[in-house]
């Protein structure tokens, strides 16, 4: 039988329709998403997130040799299956298998609703020993401040038990130490002990030692303690808007007004998205040069796959053919030579660097007030890149740790049958003179927790300096958890008087001058 024009017509808009019913059901339709997964879900979810690393992941086609230990591992884990498998049994040990990739990038999460128990404490390692604190930031016992055991194991095997969840770049990181150590319920499974909703806490004091049990906290309920922005200190949110810059303006303007010694330590370290109010007012505040109008920033490459484009993945860079002849000749002769070392695993080398109409320099040059960043290795992505611009800001010094080194393009997915959400680097990051920085980071001036204490970094020039300035107002900066704290010293008061009168503060007006 032949089909007339108008039946062959109507049959193409029926499958049209019927592709439109379809497409419009999966979109719209909720998820099968399982808490207890069986055999053939658990090896689909594993085997969907080896496929998706092997296609996009950058530090995979970096180290290849990395990439088999995670499918022998991979293949170990389906192996020992048996029966059914929790959503967060399968969430530790894909994070495990990302660990291998030493991605500081590499994250696990379950689905938004399923909640974690989680220990209630604000962690702080000092040098020596850990620090107990609540959420509010006060010693759970200010009699014990230290903290040696939980659940009667030292809180080394702790520690141990954590370095298999991350990154190489991160594991000597105190900050991601002390995130991992209140993740009980997994760290409990990769030691092999039972489930428990109380935690057994052993204080001292150097000599003797107290115990106290806690009940682990959901995490959905875990409280935020927000700390308050304080005289000398400014916390920036995520998401800087107007309230905020006027905010910088007005601790900006005090500073510059005060008799006493001046500094700003600003906490730019929960920034992960571009901010372009921040930057501008950065570069009219801070940036007295115009270095920053030709100066690459960093050099990128994305790990290649089908379809892949770079203005969708790595839409602030642009090709190294688009720079200046001569700025192309210094980058080739640092290694960023597309003919010379191809690469079929990589893009072309793409580099970022500041948009001229974005730089305005402050025509200001005296009373500058000398700035702090705050970073850790929780300093990603946006908050790396304004970490790296402040190396050419001579009034800029970072205080804190070496961020995480994950400033490049991530790829994201979601497993089909345990709802889990990942994410790792599509992209490979390098400093202009051809040091690789993704996954390496960037060391602050001013070290803080990182293999030193804080009472061990006093002994260097700048920090020194800082404390004198929070002195010089009556104030101690200290650390409570991973936040930098001015509280109030009252033995100082006296000695600030006396200095005062005998004129001793004149010489710490400019700290690094």
């Amino acid at each position: 039988m032949t089909l007339s024009y108008k039946g062959i017509f109507n049959v193409f808009l029926l499958l049209i329709c019927i592709s439109a019913m379809l497409l419009s059901y999966l979109s719209f339709a909720p998820t099968n998403v399982s808490s207890q997964l069986n055999y053939h879900q658990y090896q689909q979810d594993i085997k969907q997130l080896l496929q998706e690393i092997d296609q996009h992941s950058s530090f995979a086609a970096l180290a290849p040799k990395q990439q088999v230990k995670i499918n022998q591992i991979a293949a170990r884990f389906l192996e020992q299956s048996q029966g059914f498998t929790s959503q967060k049994q399968l969430q530790g040990q894909l994070q495990h298998l990302l660990s291998q990739l030493n991605d500081p990038a590499a994250k696990v999460q379950l689905p938004h609703k399923t909640v974690l128990d989680t220990l209630p404490v604000n962690l702080h390692f000092d040098g020596q020993y850990w620090l107990a604190f609540t959420l509010e930031g006060e010693f759970i016992d200010a009699d014990f401040p230290f903290l040696s055991h939980i659940d009667g194991l030292p809180i080394s095997r702790w520690l141990q038990a954590s370095e298999g969840y991350l990154a190489g770049s991160l594991k000597q990181s105190t900050i991601a130490q002390a995130q991992w150590l209140t993740h009980l319920s997994q760290l409990r499974v990769e030691i092999g002990l039972q489930h428990s909703d109380q935690a057994l806490l052993t204080l001292s004091d150097g000599e003797s030692h107290i115990q106290r049990s806690l009940a682990l906290v959901a995490s959905a309920k875990m409280p935020k303690a927000q700390q308050p922005n304080q005289e000398l200190i400014l916390r920036l949110p995520a998401n800087v808007n107007e309230t905020n810059i006027a905010t910088l303006n007005q601790h900006l303007s005090r500073q510059r007004e005060s008799d006493s010694p001046n500094a700003l330590i600003i906490d730019i370290r929960a920034i992960k998205k571009p901010q372009p109010q921040l930057m501008a007012w950065l570069n009219k505040h801070v940036n007295q040069t115009d270095s920053l109008r030709s100066t690459t920033l960093a050099v990128m490459q994305y790990k290649r796959f089908a379809h892949a484009r770079a203005d969708r993945i790595a839409s602030q860079y642009i090709p190294i053919t688009d720079l200046a002849f001569f700025e192309q000749t210094t980058l080739k002769n640092r290694g960023f030579d597309n003919q010379l070392n191809p690469n079929k695993a990589f893009s072309h080398y793409l580099v970022r660097r500041y948009s001229p109409a974005s730089i305005t320099p402050s025509s200001i040059t005296s009373e500058q007030v000398p700035l702090f960043l705050h970073v850790d290795s929780s300093c990603e992505q946006e908050c790396e890149w304004i970490a790296l611009a402040s190396k050419h800001w001579p009034q800029v010094a970072l205080i804190g740790e070496t961020t995480s080194g994950n400033l490049g393009p991530l790829y994201k997915l979601t497993l089909p049958n345990s709802g889990i959400q990942i994410q790792f680097s599509a992209g490979l990051t390098y400093t202009p003179d051809g040091q690789l920085f993704s996954g390496v980071g960037l060391a602050p001036e001013i070290p803080l927790n990182q293999q030193t204490s804080l009472q061990a970094a006093k002994q260097t020039k700048s920090l020194h300096d800082i404390q004198q300035v929070f002195k010089s107002r009556g104030l101690h900066l200290t650390l409570i958890g991973n936040h930098l704290v001015s509280k109030p010293d009252i033995s100082l008061n006296s000695e600030i008087q006396s200095d005062k009168r005998n004129g001793k503060l004149s010489s710490l007006q400019k700290p690094f001058g």
